[in-house]
């Protein structure tokens, strides 16, 4: 119901800021990059052909709406894939089920109290998933599991230019999970609903260097839950250690709309892995600025 409360209320501030003459600020980008191998049937080494691909998009709109408030929504998508060679029975070469690289749905609303003051005020809403859920090998369930994270508290600019920016906020945050497959231990699945609260620190960095038109981007997030709605039923207390989310993405534009880009993610979760675990992908593709 949190949730609800706080998309109404901005729907709201969103709808009343029509009124105001300064114009929306839009930004979006799409970038596709895919990379291709393939053997002949003689060929006399063991390699195996494959192909992947992925593709993403970035964007942002942001609004004073009134003196006091500021909006700025953002979306972010990626979906991958690779396919990969295999040898079948038959001793013959074939082309196995594609693989999911990657797949991330992540849009957030901040509405920001510009005070004029040290920190302020924030409130914010935030929806995670995926495209894809094939946690069931019998079957895909679209857009699952479902993350919804509303947070409130204080938030200052360090750093505010065009090309560089450095801002941080610090709250409390309340999360609920919602997994419409998830395995009941036993030999069905159902839809379960978790939730836990507690403090979130949130720090994110730009950094644009020109003319070589290099664009880095750092977010970092800190979540310590303080409580969770499934404390009696969980074996050990993992929910309670910290968990980190740190990415880093560099791009950069070799020639008209010939991109790369350069993703690195570490993350520590202890109720999935207790061990830091990190992700790394390095692409060349096509990269379109929309807006």
């Amino acid at each position: 119901m949190r949730i609800l409360f706080i998309l109404n209320l901005i729907a709201m501030l969103l709808f009343s800021s029509m009124l105001i003459a300064e114009p929306w600020k839009f930004t979006s980008d799409v970038n596709l990059s895919l990379s291709q191998s393939s053997y002949s049937d003689n060929w006399a080494g063991t390699e195996l052909g494959s192909i992947s691909w992925t593709a993403a998009s970035n964007s942002a709109a942001e609004k004073q709406l009134t003196d006091i408030m500021h909006n700025r929504t953002t979306l972010k998508l990626s979906f991958g894939q690779t396919h990969q060679q295999i040898i079948n029975d038959e001793g013959e070469k074939d082309w196995s089920r594609p693989e999911k690289s990657n797949d991330k749905i992540d849009l957030e609303s901040l509405l920001r109290f510009t005070l004029q003051t040290y920190v302020d005020p924030f409130v914010a809403a935030r929806w995670e998933s995926q495209f894809l859920d094939l946690s069931d090998p019998t079957k895909t369930r679209i857009i699952n599991p479902s993350r919804f994270t509303e947070s409130a508290g204080i938030i200052r600019n360090f750093i505010k230019e065009d090309n560089h920016s450095l801002s941080a906020r610090l709250g409390a945050a309340f999360r609920q999970n919602i997994d419409r497959d998830a395995f009941d231990g036993i030999d069905t699945r159902e839809t379960v609903t978790t939730n836990d609260g507690g403090i979130q620190f949130i720090a994110e960095y730009m950094r644009r260097f020109l003319p070589q038109d290099i664009l880095y981007n750092s977010r970092l997030e800190v979540y310590q839950a303080l409580f969770n709605s499934e404390d009696d039923e969980l074996p050990n207390d993992d929910w309670k250690a910290v968990d980190v989310l740190w990415q880093h993405s560099l791009s950069t534009k070799i020639w008209s709309i010939i991109n790369a880009g350069l993703f690195f993610e570490m993350v520590y979760d202890k109720e999935q892995v207790d061990e830091l675990q990190f992700r790394q992908t390095l692409g060349l593709g096509v990269f379109f600025q929309l807006y």
